[in-house]
This record gives C-alpha cells, sequence and structure tokens, in this order.
C-alpha cells in the first residue's frame, strides 16, 4: 500500500505538497483558495492519477488527503 503524507509548505502558508514516501516523490500540491475551500494539483512524475481529483474541493486539507489515500490504497 502506498503511503501518502501531507507536508506543509516552507514558505506558502496556503499549500500542503502531497507526498508518496516510499517512491520519496511529490505527487501533488492542496492549494487553499480564498473561499477557504482546498483544491487538489498534480505535481511531478506521478502526477496523472492525481489528474482523477480536478474540480473537486475539500473543506480541509486532511479531506483531500484522505481523498488521495483512498485512492492509492492498494496500489
Amino acid at each position: 500500500m502506498a503511503t501518502i503524507r501531507l507536508d506543509p509548505d516552507n514558505v506558502h502558508g496556503h499549500i500542503r505538497w502531497l507526498k508518496w514516501v516510499e517512491q520519496d516523490q511529490v505527487i501533488g500540491r492542496i492549494i487553499r483558495d480564498f473561499s477557504g475551500r482546498c483544491e487538489i494539483a498534480p505535481e511531478g512524475p506521478h502526477w496523472s492519477p492525481m489528474k482523477s481529483f480536478a474540480g473537486f474541493s475539500f473543506d480541509t486539507p486532511e479531506q483531500a488527503l484522505a481523498e488521495v489515500q483512498l485512492y492509492f490504497r492498494g496500489r
């Protein structure tokens, strides 16, 4: 099972990075928009599956992380 971790950005407080721990790869970022909703944006070499989340928004970065972890379960 893939372990996906949520890391804060060192500069921008509205960005959190999604990291695939076993691959040591950033796979996406969670960005909080002006309304406070969080969206997932693909990033890095494993970004393709992250396109599945386009158009989804979440109340918190943790909710977005949970959705990504569910997607990667069993991979």
